[in-house]
Order: C-alpha cells, then structure tokens, then sequence
C-alpha cells in the first residue's frame, strides 16, 4: 500500500486542518486541554498506572494526526513517576503528516516541545505498515501504523486474553469520516481490548454507540469537553470468545522467565541481549569464539541499505521497515555515548548495465517509497555522491552507508550491560542439549553445563551444525570480502557504491569490496582465485569508471559464513516441534492456515533467531525486538502477514500442503 501524505492548512487560529476531510486536527478553543479531558480523563489516567505491573500499559489510538494525544500521555505518564510499568501506545494513520507540518503544527505547545523535539527527530518516512519508536530509555514506546485502521487492527497480532488497556477513538468526526467508524473497527477493538479494557470519543453519535454495545462494550453518554455537548466512554465488559490460535500462532501460553540464555554473540545475538536489557531481563551469552563478532559478523565493513523491490512486496516491506527500525536504534546507541565505527554516508545503487536501469528507472516511476527513504539520481548528481566518476544513473539510500559490526556489536553488549545483568561466555562450544521438565541443560567441550529455563539460538552459520535445529531448512553460503588498500582515485569514494558486489569508502585506509556468493560451502580460507572474481566483477560492472583499472589488492581479505534460507528471509519465533506439528497440520490442504484452529506445538521455552544471510547489519534489531515482544506477551512490531514470512514453521507447512496437494 503506497502510503499519501496528507494535505493541510493552518487556520487563522493556528490549528491545522485536513483539506481533504475539510476538519480540525484538534480544537480551536484549546486542543490540549481537549485532549486531556476526553481521552485521559475519561480512559481513568493516570490512577490506572499506579497498579504493578510486569506488562506495559497499552493504549490503542486511531488517527494520530499531530501526535498530541501520545505526547501529551508521555509527559502525563512521566510526571506519574511510573517505575514498574512501561507505556506502549498504539496509532494508526492512513494520511501522515510530513515532518515539516508536524513542527509547524506542534509548534503551539510549548509545555510539550521537549517531548515534541524527540517525536520529530524520529519521525518515520512514509511507509506502510508499522514504525516502532522507543523514548525514556525504552520505558515508553510509540508504534506508529501507517495504512487503513481497518486493515492494520485486523492484521493486529493479539494474545487470547487482549492486549489494549485503553482506547483512544479519535481521528476526524464520523460526519467527515464515516468510512473509519465502522462496525469492523468496533469488533477490532473487543478482539484486542482486554477484558475490563476502556473506551473514549469525542463523539456521541448514536451510531457509534450502537456499534460499540454490539461489540461487547458498556457505554455512557456523558458532558463533552467545552461547547460539545456530550461524548462516549465506556469499557469492555463482554469479550468475545474469538480463536486466536493458529498454526500461526505468536504468543506462547506462558511467557519466558525473567533469566535468558542466549547461544551465539554475532549480530543476532547481540541485538537480542539489548532487547532483552531494555525489559530488566538477567542475561547468559554463550560463544564458541574467544570474543564477540565471529563468523560473518566479524567482517571490517558491512553495507547498511534495505533490498527494496519495484513494488513492495513482503520481504522488501520487511527490509524498508527494519532498515529503519535499525537506524533509528543505531543512532540511539550513539546518542547515549555508546560509540561503534561506521558512516551513514549513504548509499548508490547504480544503474551498471540496461537491465539495472531499466529496474531503476521503474522503481522511481511508480514511487511505491518515499523520496526520504530513496530517490533517483541522474549521472552528475551520482558521481557528485560518489566523489569519484561514476558515469552511471542510480538510486540513493541517503540513510544508509557502512558499519564495522564488531565495533558496533560491542556497543550493543555495553549497553545491555549497563541496562541488566549480562554475563559473557566465550570459549563455549555446544555440544549437546538435552530437554529437562523444567527447561534444559547445555554441555559445552569444555565441560560446563547450564540449565535453564529459556534458550534462544542465535547461531548464524553455526545453526546448521546444531541437531535441535536440523528440520530448519538453513542453507550456508560462503562469502569472501576484499580489504582493497586505499589508491589513487578510489581514496576519493565518499558513499558506498552497490553495482552486482559492492564498494564502500576507505575505513583505516582500506575499502571493502565484496563478495562473493558459494552455496554450500563452509570453509573460511582466503582464496586467490575468489580475489580475482571480486576484483573481475567490479572492474567488469563499473567498465566506465576511468579508475576502475587502476584498483589492485594486496592479498588482504576475510572469508566467513552466513545462513540463509530458501526464501531468503530470517527465522524468528518459537521453535517447532516438528513430529508434533506434522501431525497437528496435515489436513492442511483443505482448509487456509489461519483457519486451523491448533496452537502450533513448540519446544517449550526455546526460541531461534537466524538465517539473516547478508542483511544482518539491517533486519538484526528489529527480528531481535519482534522476537522479545513475542516471548513476553507484548505488543508486536510488525503486523501479522509479515510475521508469517518470518515464522519458523512456515517451510514445515508449506511442505505439508504441498506433499498433501500431490
């Protein structure tokens, strides 16, 4: 879904309004004062904050608009002095402002400009689907959807038992906007209010009350903020009994443990460790290496840029969505004085040959992505980019550039040192793993055994070599990089370059220059020969560049081993119980997945993150957020379509409906 920003003016009071639906954002009289009335006071905040609570408070809001609803319930949540509890709100926006408007139009609240400045600051690009922000040091999170509140509450993954605490019913008025007040969004709402949960709207009309008690929810009609006359809240008092489980499912019966043992310190598992640290959970990390950054996450350089498609399609959706998901948390990490290596100097996909520009091309004529996340660039303007010649058309990730992954994986652990307890295993090779009743023992070469309760693998490459991980379809492939000394004209490269390897400007004066792609292959040594093919390749993808013959290498180079998977997206969930699930799904079929009403049967308390190929630098953060939201009952970053792209179990069921069709 391409998403339109919207169209607004300022009134003469300020206010802005929405050409297109001819209504104000928020009053004219007093938006904030409105804002307080309708949906704080009347959701019971901040008295409902002061009950404990080991999950966060969620709020749902339709229409974020200008964001003064979240900003104002942040600062009210702050002032709180909430310790305990979390504040995770919801919101969805068909027609976003652009970041221009939302300053102008926040501009009139000064007593929120502190909280406005940091909303702004991250304020996401104009993608479809979900924008996780976090704030107060991961105590308050913003998941801002853009798209159809229909689609994105039905899309909504949602334990048994509720996930939303409170609604905020907001958006334009039913008489503007007749198409959102529906009977679908009021069934949205009982699907994923929790039992007890409340409801508040500026509105009163009849029709929204009626859908509202026909959904399950107690209503009353009660004095409206200034010259309104009246408005509706209310709460859920009759949940209906909706199946949740599928062979789908997302969230396990009983949450992970407050102790977490992670295997693997690379990309994944350090991103993990963070997300974990952020929630106070105590942390165990398990290497084989004598450090953190082995394997493929070990390499110097590595390209940061989403694989985006012409038409966004849901493993590009995946990638622009994590890409900047990634960003977001990167610079966060330096913000808060945790420094790493690498330059957001963005980064050229160029246009190498007639098919390459051709694609190019088309993917700027239909402008499914938002100019802000990449452009079109013409001949001059890519070799201005480039600082060197670069004859050729391209599009340009401005956000992108390249990391030093171990250097950032460091600062990843420091932080989650800082936030929780972590302690760092190194020297650990598993070898074995055995189910207990209560969770399960690992024994490493060395002798050590540990026991716990819940194990998440985060194994890279290694993954292929683990039993408990055989029936995942995982796949290595070698790749070589080279670490050009830096020369001539080439010391002059200021972006990263991507043609059918990649180029990257000098870092300790040397360049990386990848990579090659050996499927099936798990050898790490340096090979003349696959030298010559990443030299070959450049020199032969960028012939018009008049440097390009001059670029030599030394000898100087570094092979490792992703995993990835046949469809060449991660694996992120609770792992499978293979035989069980076999059994569970093998009417499969005849009927749709999400129709099967079976909790998918899984390894208790064990979880897997891998499979990120090449693109752990962009999809780590986000598969390590998703995966603890999962593991702890949370709100999920991504909406329930995308999650299935990534589910573990996806190749078991589509090998059993397949085997079942012939």
């Amino acid at each position: 879904m391409k998403i339109t920003p919207a169209s607004i003016a300022f009134n003469q009071q300020g206010t802005p309004v929405a050409t297109e639906f001819d209504d104000v954002y928020f009053s004219n009289q007093d938006g904030l004062a409105e804002s307080h009335f309708v949906f704080f006071q009347h959701n019971g905040l901040p008295q409902r904050w002061q009950s404990p609570s080991s999950l966060p408070f969620v709020i749902a809001e339709t229409g974020f608009g200008t964001g003064l609803n979240f900003l104002q319930t942040w600062q009210q949540f702050v002032e709180s002095g909430q310790q305990a509890q979390a504040l995770h709100f919801i919101s969805v926006e068909k027609f976003p402002l652009t970041r221009a408007d939302l300053a102008q139009a926040l501009a009139s609240w000064p007593t929120l400009q502190g909280f406005a400045a940091q909303l702004i600051q991250q304020y996401p690009a104009a993608i479809a689907g979900c924008h996780r922000l976090e704030f107060e040091q991961g105590k308050v999170f913003l998941d801002l959807h853009f798209g159809d509140v229909d689609d994105i509450f039905s899309d909504m993954a949602c334990p048994p038992d509720g996930l939303v605490d409170a609604f905020y019913l907001d958006g334009f008025a039913p008489s503007k906007n007749p198409q959102m007040w529906s009977d679908s969004l009021f069934s949205h709402m009982a699907r994923l209010g929790k039992p007890g949960s409340t409801f508040a709207t500026f509105t009163a009309a009849g029709f929204v009350r009626r859908g509202l008690q026909a959904a399950g929810y107690s209503v009353d009609k009660v004095p409206g903020f200034g010259t309104k006359r009246e408005m509706l809240c209310g709460r859920l008092e009759n949940k209906p009994l909706t199946q949740s489980d599928s062979c789908w499912q997302r969230y396990q019966a009983k949450p992970a443990s407050k102790q977490v043992t992670i295997i693997g310190a690379g990309l994944a598992g350090a991103n993990l460790a963070h997300a974990l640290a952020k929630r106070g959970i105590e942390i165990n990390l398990f290497s084989q290496a004598e450090g953190a950054a082995d394997g493929a996450s070990g390499n110097l350089q590595g390209g940061f840029y989403p694989q985006l498609h012409v038409a966004p399609s849901h493993s590009s959706l995946i990638q622009a969505l994590a890409f900047t998901y990634a960003k977001r948390t990167y610079a966060c990490l330096l913000n808060d004085g945790y420094a790493f290596d690498g330059e957001f100097c963005g980064v050229l996909q160029v246009g190498f040959n007639p098919e390459q520009q051709a694609r190019i091309q088309s993917l700027a004529e239909r402008a499914s992505w938002p100019q802000d996340l990449v452009h079109w660039v013409d001949v001059d303007t890519c070799s201005e980019l480039a600082g060197i010649a670069m004859p050729y058309p391209a599009l340009f990730i401005r956000e992108g550039g390249w990391l030093n992954p171990p250097s950032l994986i460091d600062a990843l652990l420091q932080k989650a040192s800082s936030l929780s307890p972590l302690t760092c295993h190194y020297q650990h090779r598993l070898q074995h793993v055995e189910r207990l009743p209560q969770g399960w023992l690992l024994t490493f070469d060395n002798g050590v055994q540990h026991q716990c309760e819940t194990l998440v693998f985060a194994t890279g490459a290694e993954s292929i070599n683990l039993p408990l991980l055989n029936a995942l379809p995982l796949r290595p492939v070698r790749g070589q990089v080279e670490h050009l000394p830096s020369q001539g004209q080439l010391s002059k490269l200021r972006s990263v370059v991507c043609h059918k390897g990649y180029l990257t400007p000098a870092w300790q004066g040397r360049h990386a220059m990848g990579s090659t792609y050996t499927k099936g292959d798990m050898a790490r040594d340096v090979r003349g020969a696959e030298s010559d093919y990443n030299l070959s390749t450049l020199q032969t993808a960028l012939a018009d560049c008049d440097w390009v013959g001059e670029v030599h290498g030394d000898g100087q180079a570094r092979a490792s081993v992703r995993c990835t998977t046949p469809d060449h997206q991660p694996i992120m969930g609770a792992m499978p119980d293979v035989a069980a699930q076999q059994q569970q799904f093998q009417t499969l079929n005849q009927r749709k997945a999400e129709d099967i009403a079976l909790a998918p049967s899984t390894l208790p308390g064990m979880y897997v993150l891998t499979g990120l190929g090449s693109r752990g630098l962009c999809t780590a953060p986000l598969m390590a957020e998703a995966l603890v939201c999962q593991m702890y009952g949370e709100p999920l970053p991504l909406g329930q379509t995308l999650l299935n792209a990534l589910n573990p179990n996806r190749f078991l069921l589509r090998e059993l409906k397949k085997s079942a069709a012939n």
